[in-house]
């Protein structure tokens, strides 16, 4: 009886988690997209595009993304220190709220949008892998991006493989880095 109230249980758990997969990429068209790959347990390619298993939701270019803005200094400076996984994890609602609404930008460490650190450079990889617990390669960060202006504006989400998670930014960390820099 135990073995199988905690084979339940354990089965419940997992089923929680995400059963798909997020890539961000270009399309032969320089558009920027985020593709999702759905497995037969979860509705989010079906709730999103009306696919099974796969699903492509265009992502617009910001205003504030080409350039050398000090919020992407901040995002690709403290990614990991400042932009943090809440733990907290995101219902799918949210998640197709933002995707549909097209009202995003996202970053990864593969991100063209940063001017910080080369390409995909260890440190960048190990900040953003810092977000998720289970290991992801290349977790994806979404953020908010205002409708008036079309800027980068608050961060939200992670996805991990082991689930989306809620963001927080802690602009106390931010100041007390630069307080404890020092020239010498």
């Amino acid at each position: 009886m135990k073995n199988l109230l905690l084979s339940i249980i354990l089965f419940s758990i997992s089923s929680l988690s995400s059963a798909y997969t997020v890539e961000s990429s270009w399309n032969d068209k320089y558009e920027k997209e985020l593709s999702f790959y759905c497995s037969s347990e979860d509705t989010m390619c079906l709730d999103l595009c009306g696919e099974a298993t796969m699903c492509k939701v265009k992502e617009e270019t910001c205003h504030n993304c080409i350039g050398t803005s000090i919020t992407l200094t901040y995002i690709f400076n403290y990614m990991g220190k400042a932009y943090t996984n809440t733990g907290v994890e995101t219902l799918d609602g949210e998640v197709l709220s933002s995707l549909k609404g097209s009202e995003f930008v996202s970053f990864s460490s593969r991100s063209i949008y940063n001017h910080v650190d080369r390409f995909n450079s260890s440190s960048l990889k190990r900040n953003f892998r810092s977000l998720c617990t289970d290991g992801t390669r290349y977790p994806i960060v979404l953020f908010k991006k205002n409708r008036g202006s079309q800027r980068v504006a608050d961060v939200q989400f992670v996805f991990c493989d082991n689930g989306v998670f809620e963001m927080e930014f802690g602009a106390d960390v931010i100041i007390n880095m630069e307080e404890n820099k020092t020239l010498f």
